[in-house]
């Protein structure tokens, strides 16, 4: 497993997951947290801002995918007059 995209060092304790299922796994364990892209990769982090899991680079690009489609939207929606501040989330994996 890789983890090159980061920039800043790994929090310690943090668990690193490879596929979306996984992702999702952490997910369901720790549903109070939110996926952030932070330092080059993605972190997921609980309500106190612990880092509870990172996304190794293997699931980067897929991760890269779902935000870029979510930004997509959003902006599309915004130039259609409908800038209500809908939230999107990251669609699931093909």
């Amino acid at each position: 497993m890789s983890l090159t995209r980061y920039t800043a060092p790994i929090p310690q304790g943090a668990k690193v997951v490879e596929t979306r299922e996984q992702l999702n796994q952490v997910v369901r364990e720790n549903p109070e947290t939110v996926l952030y892209d932070q330092d080059g990769g993605y972190m997921l982090k609980d309500e106190s801002g612990t880092v509870v899991a990172i996304a190794a680079d293997s699931l980067c690009p897929e991760l890269d995918q779902a935000v870029a489609e979510v930004e997509a939207l959003q902006a599309e929606t915004k130039l259609a007059g409908n800038a209500g501040d809908q939230d999107a989330s990251i669609p699931p994996s093909a």
